[in-house]
């Protein structure tokens, strides 16, 4: 009781000052209002340090926080996925790309724009490997032709050579063929000499016996003549032998005149295959000539060829180095597009699963960084929507959902419902202190309590406590319970003032 009599005592005292204090301490507190931001996050439903909030934190910071869904819808499936809206999904992709907080961007133009990189990059590995090979190509058969061309360039000696010692052969065998026809006539006169001189021999030895035979007879006794006798018979005896082994040597050259014969047939029948051989290389050179003619043509050929494989893989080179029309981008015609989002059998590819929800339906997907700050969510939301409001599609409706823009629209909405509050508060206060309240400065306590708004409101911003849908049931108890209190408080200081009689 000290301290309200205290109080009371300095209103009464000093009023002009504690007035200036008042407006002084109210506009401080003013100062913070417009740090207040409006919050609807997971903050304002669980304490920041708690291990569930902490663990999401770190889980949305990973790997991204809450998304955005913007959902393209079509009556009929031939209007959904086309070029147009693709194009359209890689404008707003742009729109969005200046903002920092956002993770990453899923739709089917960002589907269709890795396909394109990947095809950029087969493609220009190709051709990478297609300019290597021609220069290869052209390499080798530059080699080839320098090789065929020295090839062709010597004329082959071998083949007269070869030539040479055939005719030479050929004159061998005639030469033994002759020499064979000259030992089977030489054998066959030894053969006959051999048989004359056998003959005679033999005529010759039978003179002898006869001849010793009388000499034993006609001579005597005599030792010495008995003796030359027996080596008459002895030379006879000799003789015939002789003249047997000469018959027989006869015979046997008689014999021998067959194996000239049958060398000489050999030897023509060598002479024949080797004639026939000379008459066939002689045909092979002239196609040997005709053949070197041929590679010198086949030479030029692959040395241009080589030459023009090589120009072939310079201007590739060249086209890749210097060219833009193979750097990714979105294809142009509705055929390509087709081919890059529908296998071969008409089904579509798995990559696009996760954006493409059935034939009139797709998605475009913005996934915010975690822990983004709400008015960045709001901004982000607005320039979706602004974006679609400018670049509308035909036969294509689009719609902004997720969890962020519904948060935005419950900020848009608290604001709205505080605003009509407040305005509906103030009209019936105004209403009811003008009727009921019958003394002066009857609209004082609306002043007052609109000031505690002010502070309080300002306080809050100062603090970095944030508007939610929690906080905001204590405005209504605020106002309620301070209107009731400046009323009470107004009109107990007009009581005392009156009774004083100061009023």
């Amino acid at each position: 009781m000290k301290i309200l009599t205290f109080l009371s005592e300095m209103i009464r005292k000093t009023p002009m000052k504690l007035i200036i204090l008042s407006i002084v301490a109210v506009l401080l507190f003013a100062a913070g209002a417009p740090a207040m931001k409006m919050a609807t996050g997971n903050e304002t439903l669980i304490e920041e340090d708690t291990k569930a909030y902490k663990d999401n934190l770190a889980l949305e910071e990973e790997f991204g926080g809450e998304s955005i869904l913007v959902l393209y819808e079509a009556e009929k499936s031939e209007d959904l996925l086309t070029i147009d809206t693709v194009n359209h999904m890689a404008g707003l992709e742009k729109r969005l790309s200046s903002y920092e907080d956002i993770y990453t961007v899923i739709s089917p133009n960002t589907m269709i724009n890795q396909i394109s990189v990947k095809q950029s990059e087969k493609y220009k590995e190709g051709l990478d490997e297609v300019i290597s090979g021609l220069d290869k190509m052209g390499s080798s058969l530059t080699d080839i032709s320098k090789k065929l061309n020295q090839n062709s360039a010597g004329q082959p000696t071998g083949g007269k050579n070869i030539e040479q010692n055939l005719n030479e052969l050929n004159n061998g065998l005639s030469k033994m063929i002759d020499g064979q026809k000259k030992l089977s006539a030489g054998t066959a006169q030894m053969a006959n000499g051999y048989a004359q001189m056998g003959g005679q021999l033999h005529v010759a030895a039978l003179n002898m016996q006869k001849v010793s035979e009388q000499l034993g007879k006609s001579l005597d006794s005599n030792p010495q003549q008995q003796k030359q006798v027996q080596q008459l018979i002895q030379m006879s005896n000799q003789f015939v032998q002789l003249s047997q082994k000469m018959n027989e040597a006869s015979v046997k050259g008689t014999k021998m005149t067959a194996i000239p014969e049958n060398t000489i047939k050999g030897l023509n029948g060598m002479q024949q295959g080797l004639n026939s051989q000379k008459a066939a290389f002689s045909e092979l050179n002239k196609k040997q000539a005709s053949q070197l003619n041929d590679l010198k043509t086949l030479s030029a050929g692959l040395s241009e060829m080589g030459s023009n494989l090589g120009k072939i893989s310079e201007n590739l080179e060249t086209m890749v180095s210097y060219s833009d029309n193979m750097s990714p981008g979105l294809p142009q015609q509705q055929k390509t597009l087709n081919k890059m989002i529908y296998e071969e059998n008409g089904d579509l590819r798995d990559l696009f699963s996760e954006v493409i929800v059935d034939e009139k339906y797709m998605l475009f997907i913005v996934k915010l960084e975690g822990n983004v700050d709400d008015s960045v969510k709001s901004e982000i939301s607005g320039a979706i929507k602004e974006y679609l409001q400018d670049n509308k599609l035909e036969n294509v409706e689009t719609m902004v959902s997720g969890k962020p823009v519904l948060d935005d629209a419950i900020r848009t909405s608290m604001k709205d419902s505080m605003q009509k509050m407040m305005g509906l508060s103030i009209l019936f206060m105004i209403l009811v202190l003008t009727l009921v309240f019958k003394v002066r400065w009857r609209l004082l306590p609306l002043v007052v309590i609109l000031l505690a708004v002010v502070a309080t409101v300002g306080l809050m911003g100062w603090l970095s406590i944030p508007m939610t849908m929690v906080s905001m049931a204590v405005f209504p108890i605020l106002i309620g319970l301070g209107i009731d209190y400046a009323i009470q408080f107004q009109s107990r200081y007009s009581e005392e003032m009156d009774t004083r009689g100061e009023a």
